[in-house]
């Protein structure tokens, strides 16, 4: 029975040991910390990264605070841990936290624990938000983009003094015999849990799959929801092109996202392009026509370009086309059933 009770307290202790690593603390930036601001309009979001000088091994801290006033809703990166990336950085650690500030500014916050892929020298990629004005309802201009910028680290080594670190003595030894159970007693327990958890995890796996195959759904009514009201308003005139293109690409790059489970709020349109491609139910005839709709966004976003009222509502179109395309089939959901 001792061994029995030895073997529960270990898993007790691992399973403990794993919760508590998988969780950010809340740890306050030192003064050396490195912090870059980007603003658009009223909205203001903050990137501070610490420490200034990591060592390689060491748990590294960025936190992103955006404060907007009342009316205006901002969509923040991922709000999860998990195998999400940011670059080449792995987050293994996240914590987020929101209120309301006196004079009603709304306040995010959002810790990611970093951990470097290498030593030398490294980039944290900018963060991409969305943010929405519904303020004014006549003046609504749609979804606007806030990409917060690039911080570069230089990862130092792991440093010599924690490779020459002495251990810590052994605690104490156990003893060669603890206990009088027969061995098989505890393999008989071994095999019945083995078999609890061998179904457990089938079952999470079949939950893990509906849910899959709903959020995939949802993507494509989501999106063609989006796209009918955006065309419901009409085309755009040259003033509000820049938000319209700008709100137009935000749906389909939200609608890929959660289609192929992409998780890529930072990344810029030709790196999008690249993680877009490899999802193996994206055909080439697919990839040619994303990359054609979102070339023609950024030429609007980023080059000034001004179509007119036609041209702006045919390129509605090819993303409704490429939505409806690329959608969760009958047959696709009966597999992942």
């Amino acid at each position: 029975m001792k061994r029995l009770v030895l073997v529960a307290l270990v898993a007790a202790c691992s399973n403990s040991s794993m919760l508590e690593s998988s969780q950010s603390d809340h740890v306050q930036p030192p003064k050396d910390a490195i912090a870059k601001t980007s603003e658009n309009g009223p909205v203001k979001a903050t990137v501070t990264v610490w420490p200034a000088k990591p060592n390689l091994g060491e748990s590294i801290y960025l936190r992103l605070e955006v404060d907007a006033p009342a009316g205006i809703s901002v969509d923040a990166p991922f709000q999860e841990a998990g195998d999400q990336r940011l670059g080449r950085f792995k987050v293994i650690g996240f914590v987020r936290d929101t209120h309301r500030k006196a004079d009603g500014v709304q306040h995010q916050e959002q810790t990611y624990t970093l951990e470097a892929p290498a030593s030398g020298k490294q980039r944290i990629p900018p963060l991409r938000l969305e943010m929405l004005d519904s303020r004014d309802a006549q003046k609504a201009t749609g979804a606007q983009e806030i990409l917060t910028e690039e911080v570069p680290l230089d990862i130092a080594p792991v440093s010599t003094a924690e490779i020459a670190k002495e251990l810590k003595a052994a605690a104490g030894t156990l003893d060669v015999d603890v206990g009088g159970t027969p061995w098989l007693t505890i393999m008989l327990v071994a095999s019945a849990a083995a078999i609890v958890l061998s179904g457990s995890l089938l079952l999470l796996r079949a939950a893990r799959s509906r849910r899959s195959v709903a959020v995939k759904r949802s993507a494509y009514e989501d999106a063609i929801g989006k796209l009918r009201a955006l065309e419901t308003r009409g085309a755009p005139t040259t003033e509000q092109a820049d938000a319209w293109f700008v709100e137009l690409s935000a749906i389909v790059r939200s609608y890929l996202e959660r289609r192929y489970d992409i998780r890529a709020p930072e990344l810029t349109t030709e790196e999008f392009l690249q993680v877009a491609s490899r999802a193996p139910e994206l055909t080439l005839a697919h990839s040619t026509q994303l990359s054609q709709f979102l070339e023609r966004c950024d030429r609007v976003k980023f080059a000034g370009y001004r179509p007119d009222s036609d041209e702006s509502i045919a390129t509605l179109a090819a993303a409704r086309a490429f939505v409806e395309e690329t959608r969760l089939r009958d047959e696709h959901m009966k597999e992942a059933a």
